[in-house]
């Protein structure tokens, strides 16, 4: 992942914001569904391009491909976990890229989320 927010200057890059990066949808059955809407803000002074958002087959991600988020503006990523192939607990990566390069590396701009879930044996 990218070290962009140990720079000290954050300057010409988007900052997005989450209330929450870490879900833990806590015991389920095998074959259950879990819903999370993720809401961010873009603290940065430069508009957020929101690329692509991608997780495991088990998750299903809805949010704005393409869209382009203003410096103090909303968005969401709502994700629909389906339990129906997990046999174990796990944590789950939620990929995030961004349309903005890192201003002196050119490198992409790539944000984390998580949940977990205990499946009930």
């Amino acid at each position: 992942m990218s070290s962009l927010y140990g720079r000290k200057d954050l300057t010409g890059v988007p900052i997005m914001h989450f209330e929450k990066r870490f879900v833990d949808f806590g015991s389920m059955k095998q074959g259950e569904e879990r819903t999370f809407v993720y809401e961010f803000v873009n603290l940065g002074d430069t508009p957020l391009i929101l690329d692509l958002v991608s997780a495991c087959d088990c998750t299903t991600l809805t949010y704005e491909e393409g869209g382009v988020f203003q410096p103090g503006e909303k968005g969401q990523i709502k994700a629909v976990f389906d339990s129906s192939e997990k046999e174990e607990s796990e944590i789950i990566d939620i990929d995030i890229i961004l349309g903005n390069v890192e201003p002196d590396t050119e490198r992409p701009i790539i944000e984390r989320l998580q949940y977990s879930f205990d499946i009930e044996k």
